[in-house]
């Protein structure tokens, strides 16, 4: 990580600009202390310049307006808008944004915490790349302040954002850019964060993820980070956002709670007066003339087809919903999507695979092998559409267009990585890979078969093409992850607080 070694002073000497950072906070009836530690936390950054902007929401508790009233008397970086009435924090956060200095603005809630370096790095994030937003990952802090519950998050995901309020916190954008689709929105209120989010992706696809710990959610009684039942109208609200972000989009979806987990929203299809035509394309062993090669078999199969898209199946792939084809095809037909795989699941319903991770112990490793296949997988990576770098092709849906202008799958693997080859030539052209938690799709391939399929010369091949995308990590799985595992298991020598502590426990 940037930082270590070096002293705060040299690295702001190393930024080309400082920009102001205007730090936003709604306050309503915030216990003191909570609010002590907030405002305290901006006033310890690392970085400079920056205003923070309190906006009390028609607060009844005079303990909090007097530590406001206090706050502002004692920093003139330090500026406070009194609301006569409560609100609500949409309206209350767009009263902020009036006062607003910065050419960016970073959004805080009234008990949680920015980390000491926290807008140094969201300032060296803006100075190093060209983005509108930045997000940070996450941890919580309990009401006594223990810390806990690290969240590592992956680089923008934009499919996966409509399942997932994953983003969260720290979030950062430029005052312009929010200003210009309307700040926030009063109807969502509880979401507000989420729904202004999607907004902004339709304005910007320059939202870059800062890899680092650098904000504290406070995890107490009415918050979501205690409890995800804490504010139970958020599912409905949620899907409602989501709606609306599709219909603006015109991609033809629609957005539902999801019946069995809180906070995620599943996409199904719209109805659709045609469907474009799918060439399924099954590889097998048993019809090979010859050597057994799935990309050549692949390949000359694809050929004689011509239908707008290509699925290819597994020989021992089982399709369960009759409506597959359709499931695939609602994510295929967001823009900016190249491929897109099922999550595949065992006889037994445990996960097969839910794409594919790179750069690991191996270098294409299955994610949340031998995980139940219902549960939420690591913050709703099962149970929603995500990006991922790479899928196989016990199940695979691509847009014809994009496979020709590739050239197929590369026929120099002869019984592997070519499918993972694919996928990645894929995200070389600016297109992702998805992985839904449905269609079902059953691989009866035994774990014999997969061990006769390995090849050394087609592992040495695929590493040899991919190292620098190997050795930068995988974008959508945390470096600070355990490396001998794809299963989100954050390691021991990340850095995180919990781990630390479980490993001076046991020794």
């Amino acid at each position: 990580m940037r930082g270590r070694g070096r002293s705060a002073a040299a690295e702001l000497a190393t930024l080309a600009a400082q920009p102001l950072i205007s730090v936003l906070m709604p306050v309503h009836d915030t216990e003191p202390r909570y609010l002590g530690e907030a405002i305290g936390s901006v006033q310890d950054q690392q970085y400079p310049n920056w205003e923070l902007i309190v906006v009390d929401d028609g607060s009844s508790r005079t303990d909090t307006l007097r530590a406001v009233e206090r706050a502002v008397s004692r920093d003139t970086r330090i500026t406070a808008r009194l609301l006569n009435r409560n609100s609500g924090i949409s309206r209350a956060s767009n009263a902020g944004l009036e006062l607003c200095r910065g050419e960016l603005v970073a959004f805080l809630d009234h008990d949680d915490r920015l980390t000491e370096e926290a807008l140094l790095r969201v300032a060296q994030s803006f100075d190093e790349h060209e983005i509108d937003v930045a997000y940070s990952d996450q941890e919580k802090i309990t009401a006594d302040g223990a810390r806990t519950d690290a969240f590592l998050k992956p680089d923008w995901s934009p499919v996966h954002a409509l399942g997932v309020m994953y983003v969260g916190h720290l979030l950062v954008a430029r005052l312009e850019l929010v200003s210009d689709v309307g700040g926030f929105d009063p109807a969502y209120d509880g979401i507000q964060d989420f729904e202004l989010l999607l907004r902004l992706a339709e304005r910007t696809r320059r939202i870059y993820h800062i890899p680092e710990t650098l904000y504290q959610w406070r995890a107490i009684p009415g918050s979501i980070a205690l409890s995800e039942g804490e504010k139970e109208d958020v599912p409905e609200l949620q899907a409602r956002a989501v709606n609306e972000h599709l219909r603006r989009r015109g991609i033809a979806a629609e957005a539902i709670p999801h019946q069995a987990i809180p906070h995620r929203v599943r996409l199904r299809p719209s109805p659709r007066a045609a469907r474009p035509a799918v060439d399924v394309v099954v590889v097998s062993r048993r019809d090979a003339n010859g050597p057994f090669t799935p990309g050549r078999q692949a390949n000359l199969a694809a050929s004689r087809g011509d239908g707008e898209f290509i699925a290819f199946l597994g020989e021992d792939a089982e399709v369960v919903e009759p409506d597959w084809q359709e499931q695939l095809l609602l994510y295929a037909g967001i823009p900016g999507v190249g491929a897109v795989a099922p999550t595949i699941t065992r006889p037994d319903g445990r996960v097969e695979a839910a794409g594919v991770a790179i750069g690991l112990y191996d270098p294409a490793v299955p994610v949340l092998r031998g995980t139940p296949s219902s549960d939420d997988g690591y913050y709703g990576s099962l149970s929603c559409a995500r990006e991922v770098s790479a899928a196989g092709m016990d199940c695979l849906l691509v847009r014809r267009s994009v496979f020709e202008e590739l050239g197929g799958f590369e026929q120099a693997y002869s019984r592997q990585f070519g499918d993972f080859d694919l996928c990645l030539r894929i995200g070389e052209l600016g297109l992702s890979v998805i992985c839904a938690p449905s269609p079902r799709i059953i691989s009866h391939t035994t774990e014999a078969t997969r061990r006769s399929d390995f090849d050394l010369i087609d592992r040495a091949l695929f590493v040899d093409r991919w190292w620098e995308r190997l050795e930068e990590g995988d974008p959508y799985y945390s470096r600070r992850f355990f490396r001998e595992a794809a299963d989100y298991t954050i390691s021991p020598f990340s850095g995180d607080p919990q781990q630390i502590a479980m490993r001076e426990a046991v020794g």
